[in-house]
């Protein structure tokens, strides 16, 4: 894993995470609970990730793969965004 590319995944997912929260709770007085983010956010997945390739016929093993990495880096950084927003907001309570 390039460490540049995970902060640079980071970073932009952190605006998207800050405001999923606050929109969420500003609509129903609580944080949303570790599935709603993850629905939440799975809808904004295509933007980061891309479309797959269909014309590709050879070398298509290796495109699912740079797929799956490129999908496991987004789900780390929101998980580490997601943390990072829960605890902040456990502090402000």
């Amino acid at each position: 894993m390039d460490s540049s590319e995970f902060k640079r995944i980071k970073q932009e997912v952190s605006g998207k995470v800050n405001d999923i929260f606050d929109d969420f709770e500003e609509s129903n007085n609580r944080l949303p609970t570790m599935e709603e983010l993850r629905v939440i956010i799975t809808d904004t997945t295509d933007h980061y990730l891309g479309p797959m390739d269909q014309n590709v016929i050879d070398g298509i093993n290796a495109n699912l793969e740079r797929q799956h990495i490129r999908e496991k880096l987004l789900w780390d950084a929101v998980s580490e965004c997601e943390a990072e927003v829960r605890k902040s907001k456990d502090y402000n309570c």
